[in-house]
């Protein structure tokens, strides 16, 4: 970061703002309806401690079966991992356009194995200034911890963040941080949102 740079941050969400994330029910074979499986996965200690980096993927897919209603299988992983996280069209377009006037930075709930797949599939990455993944930082959205990390490494105010993503409670955590922040699903409504923000 240059320490003259006064640009605001742009802060995105990936999955669901920058990358869709399936039909992890269909992927998996699961015997779950969609808001079943999301409601489970995003509740689950085991899930939590995948993407906090608390516990190894070898761990995950021997634990996480049984979450997931899988129980007895003991070969998981092959369906996991055909779940995939795919890149929206026109991220990569959107993120250099923005740059111009952002300082652009992705703050993600996540864990290796997802970023695995989106950084193998897409070098876009690389132009972020900075990239808060949870299972690095160990700090999960929507506690305020993983905001914090963003004002810190970027020495701003929370209200020279514009913060992405597609989850209303980690909206309303980012905003309560002082954070303006908006919910965004998909490139379609994130370019939107920043025409709407360059006009203002």
């Amino acid at each position: 970061m240059r320490l003259s740079d006064t640009r605001p941050v742009l802060l995105l969400d990936l999955g669901g703002v920058l990358a869709d994330l399936g039909d992890p029910v269909a992927a998996m074979g699961l015997d779950l309806t969609l808001p079943e499986f999301w409601a489970t996965w995003t509740s689950s200690p085991i899930v939590r401690a995948l993407e906090t980096g608390q516990m190894n993927e070898k761990e995950f897919l021997q634990a996480i079966p049984a979450v997931l209603g899988c129980s007895g299988e003991e070969t998981f992983g092959p369906r996991f991992h055909a779940w995939q996280l795919t890149l929206f069209p026109g991220v990569g377009d959107l993120v250099q356009e923005a740059a111009q006037r952002y300082r652009v930075a992705l703050l993600s709930n996540t864990n290796e194995i997802h970023w695995r797949q989106v950084t193998t599939a897409s070098r876009v990455f690389e132009l972020f200034e900075r990239v808060f993944l949870s299972y690095e930082t160990g700090h999960y959205k929507p506690e305020h911890a993983a905001f914090r990390d963003v004002t810190a490494f970027f020495d701003c105010a929370p209200g020279d963040v514009l913060f992405v993503d597609d989850s209303e409670p980690n909206i309303a955590a980012a905003r309560k941080f002082g954070i303006d922040a908006h919910r965004v699903v998909g490139v379609a409504e994130l370019r939107e949102l920043l025409g709407e923000a360059n006009s203002a």
